[in-house]
């Protein structure tokens, strides 16, 4: 006798392996971003020159997340939504940041 599956679960099983896929990917992000990190710290204790290759990615020290070089401002040290966001409003309401 055949099996009948549900059409919700046919429908439902892609969706878990799509956010499996999601979820194991960002937290391989992090690891990747923590091992260099703590490159960066090792290299640095033992004075010793930095990595070289392509930078990936930048933590922004205002908001701490990760950004794209392209999305960090080297001139203002943050990223384009902290510009966006600390740039705002009128004076004395904290508009008067410069960044």
């Amino acid at each position: 006798m055949p099996t009948v599956v549900h059409p919700a679960l046919i429908a439902l099983v892609p969706l878990l392996a799509g956010a499996l896929l999601l979820v194991a990917r960002t937290r391989l992000a992090d690891l990747r971003h923590v091992l260099r990190e703590v490159e960066a710290a090792l290299r640095s204790l033992l004075r010793m020159p930095p990595a070289s290759g392509l930078v990936y990615a930048i933590r922004c020290p205002r908001c701490r997340r990760w950004v794209k070089p392209r999305r960090f401002d080297l001139r203002r040290m943050s990223c384009r939504s902290c510009i966006a966001t600390l740039g705002r409003g009128r004076r004395g309401q904290g508009g008067d940041v410069c960044l």
